[in-house]
């Protein structure tokens, strides 16, 4: 028995001895460690978003990107060639003189700053994709010389937002030798300024005959431009001025409803605008625009202008063919456009994201919607969503948010003289009040992103600004079916807008109350349609 006890005693002395054992090179592990700081143990890999271009959606990413509120280890630079950006929804009315150029401008230099976020101001030239751990953008800057360097910025995700520039005319001879164009915007009321003071001057000398202005394209901007230079000029000029818009459809915006057309072409009427129609463009020379017959080559004719603007829509930007050749970006094959999914995000290369016009949205339920700034404004949220949860900086679940763009949405053309021409469910709108509504959802847009309204980054939130702009916008119970429709029509200058557009968002928020003004409304719009002038 006592050698038993012996044997049991030596057993426990062994293993009391390899549990000391282990428990002294386990400890020689955890020290250091516990020596180590914790925060280092803990911190994420840095994350890269690149924004190329300053567009109507990358201004809210800019924004709800802020150094308060996405993750720290989140780096975000923006790329472009400008400090500005230009609105340009409002930029018919800085020609019409109703804004000055700084009003129409988001200066998104200065928001890239008050955001915490790099600002390259360059050109982007390429995408160095080949090693997936180490992709960069290829930028074109200025170095301290004068010269030029090309920078390579590190990514992990970009975004591209950099809108489109004007179609046909760089193809069309003399186009871009004579013409104004659209495009870039900023360059745009430039040039007419200019010519505005070598019109006073020649007034002054006692050199002017006349003006001639040519717009040529008939779409929603050309409109607009046409309005505006009757609104800069008409008093300066009087009945020296004429302006003839030119286009290769059949009419003014053939796709809207017969009731929006007859009051748009009221409204060019009034203006004096002198529309032509069928024509396609040869080319341009100093003193003639060259046109022929859309309906055949045999009718040819030389239009005579002093001053021309081209606004003939939308064309992609050499840089989406540039990336298509270099590194197989997926765009549109004859317009060039980036091709995206739902999600905004391109269809060849999953770390790539794209919105507003430079984007084409592939969807086999849909078609992408139209170029509109307007489906750009829309997308910013989403674009938000999905480029945080790409890159894991979001803490919602990392499955992307699906863009949905509206069927249609309210279509406001200012006339330049304080009113305006606005479309909706089909059924004209004008009056003053049309001025006002566009000028006030233009001006509240804008100043979301004026870095003097903005308040100081002081406090750290938890989550991304994802609200649509005018989401948060109290309204009033729905007026009575009847009341609301007449309300809708009316032209005299006692509209409240706040009201009118009351109805407007009502009606799209419940397809039965939209059913029974627009009912009401149809009797009543052809009556109407002669006195809204």
């Amino acid at each position: 028995r006592l050698l038993y006890y012996q044997a049991i005693s030596s057993s426990w002395k062994l293993e009391a001895g390899l549990i000391t054992a282990y428990m002294r090179l386990l400890l020689s592990r955890i020290l250091p460690l516990l020596a180590y700081p914790a925060t280092a143990m803990m911190t994420p890999p840095t994350k890269k978003i690149i924004l190329i271009g300053g567009g109507h959606a990358h201004v809210q990413v800019i924004k709800a990107l802020n150094v308060n509120t996405r993750p720290s280890n989140v780096e975000v630079t923006l790329i472009d060639l400008q400090s500005a950006a230009s609105y340009s929804g409002m930029v018919p009315g800085c020609v019409s003189k109703l804004y000055t150029l700084e009003q129409v401008q988001i200066q998104i230099g200065p928001l890239a700053e008050w955001a915490g976020i790099d600002f390259v101001q360059g050109k982007v030239v390429g995408m160095s994709l080949e090693d997936e751990e180490k992709k960069t953008v290829q930028v074109e800057v200025s170095d301290e010389n004068g010269g030029v360097i090309t920078k390579e910025v590190p990514f992990d995700a970009v975004s591209v937002d950099i809108g489109s520039t004007t179609r046909d005319f760089n193809r069309i001879p003399g186009a871009s030798q004579y013409c104004i164009s659209t495009r870039p915007i900023s360059d745009l009321v430039v040039r007419i300024e200019k010519e505005e003071q070598l019109l006073k001057d020649r007034l002054k000398d006692g050199t002017f005959k006349a003006a001639h202005f040519v717009v040529v394209g008939g779409g929603p901007a050309g409109i607009e431009l046409s309005l505006a230079l009757r609104a800069r000029f008409n008093e300066m000029l009087d009945s020296n001025l004429s302006i003839t818009l030119i286009d290769s459809s059949d009419g003014l915006l053939v796709n809207e409803t017969p009731a929006n057309r007859k009051a748009l072409e009221s409204v060019v009427a009034k203006y004096n605008i002198d529309t032509r129609f069928s024509l396609l463009v040869d080319e341009v020379t100093s003193s003639h625009v060259h046109v022929h017959s859309s309906k055949g080559q045999s009718s040819r004719e030389k239009i005579p202008y002093s001053h021309i603007i081209w606004a003939t829509g939308a064309e992609a930007h050499d840089l989406s063919w540039s990336l298509n050749k270099q590194c197989g970006l997926e765009v549109s094959e004859t317009r060039g456009w980036i091709q995206v999914n739902s999600y905004l995000q391109s269809l060849s290369h999953p770390y790539i994201f794209a919105a507003g016009d430079c984007c084409e949205i592939v969807n086999d339920n849909k078609k992408s919607p139209p170029k509109a700034g307007v489906y750009a404004v829309r997308s910013g949220p989403i674009l938000i969503e999905n480029l945080t949860r790409f890159v894991g900086a979001s803490k919602c679940a990392q499955e992307l948010v699906p863009y949905h763009p509206q069927d249609d949405f309210l279509k406001l053309l200012m006339c330049g003289d304080g009113t305006a021409l606005g479309f909706r469910f089909g059924i004209p709108l004008y009056g003053k009040w049309v001025w006002k509504l566009k000028d006030f959802i233009d001006v509240m847009f804008m100043d979301l992103f004026d870095v003097n309204k903005l308040p100081k980054l002081d406090e750290k939130k938890d989550e991304y600004d994802t609200a649509q702009y005018d989401a948060s916008i109290e309204r009033p119970p729905p007026l009575a079916a009847d009341d609301a429709a007449k309300l809708l029509l009316r032209t005299d200058d006692d509209v409240d807008f706040h009201r009118a557009w009351d109805v407007l968002r009502d009606m799209m928020a419940d397809d039965k109350y939209k059913n029974e003004v627009l009912d009401i409304a149809r009797l009543s719009v052809d009556k109407q349609l002669s006195e809204i002038i």
